[in-house]
């Protein structure tokens, strides 16, 4: 959509998948709520997904992450390298920490 008007580092990006950051604050707050309690997290998680059906179909990978990531860790980062290597797609990202033995991380 934008190819060719921005300066910078250019990828071999046909397009570009994010899971929207509502998914992810709710998932980061249930995470904190029910620390050491992941079934009640992901149980809850289900609970308001079902109220909300529009949203993103891999909303899952908001809940995972969240769990998964340690306080110090980018929990939007973490979610998309699940979402990457659950697509089996490169995932672009500024994030130079990240690394997967499952797909290509391309830095911009």
């Amino acid at each position: 959509m934008v190819a060719g008007l921005l300066e910078g580092i250019t990828q071999e990006a046909d397009e570009v998948l994010a899971l929207d950051a509502t998914s992810l604050l709710i998932a980061e707050y249930l995470a904190l709520r029910h620390e050491g309690l992941p079934d009640r997290a992901r149980v809850d998680f289900g609970s308001v997904v079902q109220v909300v059906r529009e949203w993103f179909p891999v909303r899952g990978l908001a809940m995972e992450a969240a769990l998964a990531t340690a306080s110090s860790e980018d929990v939007d980062a973490r979610a998309a390298l699940a979402l990457a290597e659950s697509l089996g797609t490169p995932l672009l990202t500024k994030n130079e920490d990240l690394r997967s033995d499952s797909v290509p991380v391309l830095r911009c």
